[in-house]
C-alpha cells in the first residue's frame, strides 16, 4: 500500500469525501429558508485498512451517509404542544363567535331590548286607555322576538358553518394520511441499503406535524423506516396501508368518527376513542357548544312568552278576556320561532293593560308585565329574573372566551419556545455551514496537494532510473 499507486488511491477517497462534504454543506445553506428542512450532515468513515507483512496501512475515507440532524424527543414534544395549541385556538374562535353573536353590552342588544320592552309596559300602565302606548308595547315586543330570531338565524349560520368546517379537516386528514402512506412506501425501499432519505423524512414529518395538530396523531417508528400513525386508537397509517376517517350523522345523535378501510371499502369500520387537536374540537363545538349557545337564547325566548302570555291572559281588553301576547304554538317558544299572536300583529288594541272586565283604566296586567324587569321567574336553571338571566348568559360566554384565549395564548407559545429548540437542532445556521464549507474546501485542497506530491515523488524516481 506503500506504493504511489495506494497513495493516490487515498488521496483520491479524501478528493471525494470532500467534494460530498461541500455539496452537502451547499445543499443546507440553499435550504436555509426552506420550510421543513432538516439540517444534513456527512458521515465519514475511514476505508478498510490493507494488513502487510510491514503493518496495518489505512485505505482511505469513504462516505458512509447521508443523515438529518433530528432529535425524536423534541419532535413529539413539539407536536403533542401543537396539538394541544390547536384544539385551544378552535375553542376560543367559536366561544369569541358566540360573542360577537349576542353583541353585548350594546345599547341595540337584548338587554337594551328586554328593557325597553318592561318600560313601555310601564308607559302603558301609566296611560292604560293610549293606543298609542299599546302601539309601542307591541313594537317593542316585536323587537325582542325578532332579535331573539336574528339569534337563532346565526347560531343555525355557526353550525353549518362548522359542520363544513369538520367536514373539511377530516377530508384533510385523509389527504395527510394517504401522503404519509406513499411516502413510507418510498422510503423502505429508498432506506434499504441502510442509509438515510433526509429529503422524503423531511416531507413526511412536515405532514406528520399537520395531522398531529389537527387529530393528536402520535407516530412509531418501524426498523425499516416506515411509521405507524395512530389516531383515537386506531392505526390510521400502517407503512404503506392507510385507513380513512368516516363521517357519522345519524339522525339526531351527535357527529361521531368512525376508521374505515380505503380502496375496495371491505372491511369493519372501527371506532375512535375520541380525537384531540382542532377536529376534536370542532366535534366537541358542533356537538355540545354551539347547541348549548342555542339553549341558553331558546330559554330566554320560552321565559319571555310563557311569563308574559300568563299575566296576558289575565286579563281584559273591555269585557273580553285577553288573549296571547307571543304566539306559544309550533316552535313559538324558542329563539327560532317567537313571535307576536296574530291578534296583537294584527290589532295594537287588543294589548290588555287590565286586570278587571270592563274597567279600561284599570293597569294591574300592565303594571304587572312591566315588574317582570326584576321579578323572579324559573329560567337558566335557577330562579331569577330574564334580564338576570340572560346578563349571566353573556358573562358566563365572556369568561369561557377570556379563559380560552388566554388558554390558546400559553399553549401556542409554549409551541413556539419547542419549535425554538427543534429550529436550534435541525435548522441551519449559515455561520456554522459557512465554516464546514471552509473544513472540506481546505481538505479537498489538502487532498489535491497530496496527488501533486505524489507526482513530484514518482518525477524523482523517474529521473534516478536514468
Amino acid at each position: 500500500m506503500s506504493t504511489f499507486g495506494g497513495i493516490l488511491s487515498v488521496a483520491r477517497s479524501g478528493l471525494l469525501a470532500s467534494q460530498k462534504a461541500v455539496t452537502v454543506a451547499a445543499n443546507n445553506i440553499t435550504n436555509a429558508q426552506t420550510p421543513g428542512y432538516s439540517r444534513q450532515r456527512v458521515v465519514f468513515r475511514t476505508n478498510e485498512p490493507v494488513q502487510l507483512p510491514q503493518g496495518s496501512f489505512g485505505t482511505g475515507v469513504l462516505v458512509d451517509d447521508v443523515q438529518r440532524v433530528r432529535d425524536v424527543l423534541i419532535d413529539d414534544t413539539f407536536r403533542e404542544d401543537t396539538r394541544a395549541a390547536a384544539r385551544d385556538e378552535a375553542a376560543r374562535d367559536t366561544l369569541q363567535q358566540i360573542e360577537r353573536v349576542w353583541g353585548e353590552p350594546s345599547e341595540t342588544g337584548l338587554a337594551a331590548g328586554l328593557e325597553a320592552f318592561w318600560n313601555a309596559w310601564g308607559d302603558l300602565a301609566a296611560a292604560p286607555n293610549s293606543l298609542a302606548a299599546k302601539a309601542v308595547v307591541r313594537q317593542r315586543g316585536q323587537q325582542v322576538a325578532q332579535q331573539l330570531n336574528v339569534f337563532a338565524g346565526r347560531i343555525d349560520e355557526m353550525q353549518g358553518q362548522q359542520r363544513t368546517r369538520v367536514v373539511e379537516t377530516v377530508d384533510r386528514v385523509n389527504t395527510l394520511a394517504r401522503e404519509i402512506g406513499a411516502l413510507n412506501a418510498r422510503i423502505v425501499p429508498a432506506e434499504s441499503g441502510g442509509t438515510e432519505a433526509p429529503e422524503l423524512r423531511d416531507q413526511r414529518d412536515q405532514r406528520v406535524d399537520e395531522l398531529a395538530a389537527l387529530v393528536g396523531a402520535r407516530t412509531v417508528e418501524g426498523a425499516d423506516g416506515a411509521i405507524i400513525v395512530q389516531v383515537g386508537g386506531v392505526n390510521l397509517v400502517d407503512g404503506a396501508q392507510v385507513k380513512q376517517l368516516e363521517l357519522r350523522t345519524p339522525a339526531g345523535a351527535p357527529l361521531t368518527l368512525g376508521v374505515a378501510p380505503v380502496g375496495n371499502g371491505v372491511g369493519p369500520i372501527e371506532n375512535l376513542y375520541g380525537v384531540d387537536g382542532t377536529l376534536g374540537q370542532q366535534l366537541v363545538d358542533y356537538n355540545e357548544t354551539i347547541p348549548a349557545a342555542m339553549a341558553d337564547v331558546d330559554e330566554i325566548a320560552r321565559a319571555v312568552v310563557d311569563e308574559v302570555n300568563t299575566l296576558h291572559t289575565g286579563g281584559f281588553v273591555g269585557t273580553a278576556p285577553a288573549g296571547n301576547f307571543f304566539d306559544p304554538t309550533g316552535t313559538g317558544r324558542t329563539a327560532r320561532g317567537i313571535r307576536l299572536d296574530a291578534a296583537i300583529a294584527g290589532d295594537a288594541a287588543q294589548v290588555a293593560a287590565s286586570g278587571v272586565a270592563g274597567e279600561s283604566g284599570n293597569n294591574t296586567v300592565a303594571l304587572a308585565i312591566s315588574q317582570l324587569r326584576s321579578t323572579a321567574v324559573a329560567v337558566g336553571g335557577a330562579t331569577q329574573s330574564i334580564g338576570a338571566a340572560w346578563r349571566a348568559t353573556v358573562t358566563d360566554t365572556a369568561i369561557r372566551a377570556n379563559t380560552a384565549d388566554a388558554a390558546a395564548t400559553a399553549s401556542r407559545t409554549l409551541a413556539s419556545q419547542t419549535d425554538a429548540r427543534r429550529q436550534s437542532v435541525s435548522g441551519v445556521s449559515i455561520d456554522e455551514e459557512m465554516v464546514s464549507l471552509m473544513k472540506f474546501q481546505q481538505s479537498y485542497a489538502a487532498a489535491a496537494r497530496l496527488i501533486s506530491a505524489v507526482d513530484e515523488m514518482s518525477q524523482i524516481l523517474v529521473n534516478l532510473g536514468r
